[in-house]
């Protein structure tokens, strides 16, 4: 029996820069969360972490896109909050 993923917030979006997005983290560990497939509300998958930065506590989370996103999809996550499996 295959087990359904289970999603957790990582953060809210800040900013779109080049098909890649900035996030401001939630208290998801680091360690955990690089190399993750991201994706939105609506379960649409978006990308992958590569970076963590900034504070221990309250991280900023680097998100490189999939190939096929537009970058006018992406500009409307903006202020929105996004999940990791």
């Amino acid at each position: 029996m295959k087990r359904k993923a289970k999603e957790k917030g990582l953060g809210t979006v800040l900013h779109v820069v080049d098909n890649k997005l900035i996030v401001k983290g939630g208290g998801l560990k680091a360690e955990r969360i690089i190399n993750s497939v991201v994706m939105t509300e609506d379960k649409k998958k978006i990308g992958k972490v590569y970076d963590v930065f900034g504070p221990v506590k309250r991280p900023y989370v680097g998100i490189k896109t999939f190939e096929g996103i537009k970058e006018e999809e992406l500009k409307k996550l903006a202020n929105k909050k996004i999940f990791v499996l």
